[in-house]
């Protein structure tokens, strides 16, 4: 088709055509060839834009998804490091009152037991 429109164009060169007439047909063929192209490309260029958009779609959801598995496993470590210190701090609490309580016992109250069993024998027995 195209090889008939140059022929075309050449058999009107030959004729005594006004310029302006030339210039009609010379736009009127490129609106003709025009629109078959950029249907054809802009289709193709839209199809490639849709499948990018959906590539980059897909690579932000697993990203997410795997944030998202990453933070549950940082909270199921947090939530673990947490019972083993208060674990320990419970353990420290109880080892602190047992020593004190002994030490309460073994220290303490031999001294009070000794001054009240003095004072009690010096208010029984007037000086």
């Amino acid at each position: 088709m195209d090889q008939e429109l140059q022929n075309l164009i050449r058999q009107l060169q030959d004729e005594k055509c006004p310029p302006t007439v030339l210039d009609r047909v010379a736009q009127r063929i490129s609106r003709e060839k025009t629109p078959a192209r950029s249907l054809h490309s802009s289709l193709a260029w839209a199809v490639s834009i849709a499948c990018l958009l959906g590539a980059v779609a897909l690579w932000q959801w697993q990203a997410r998804r795997e944030a998202a598995a990453q933070a549950r496993a940082n909270r199921a470590l947090v939530v673990q490091q947490t019972q083993e210190a208060f674990g320990y701090i419970g353990q420290a609490l109880i080892r602190a009152a047992a020593h004190t309580e002994n030490a309460l016992l073994r220290e303490a109250v031999p001294p009070f037991r000794n001054g009240f069993e003095i004072l009690k024998n010096k208010v029984s027995k007037p000086i």
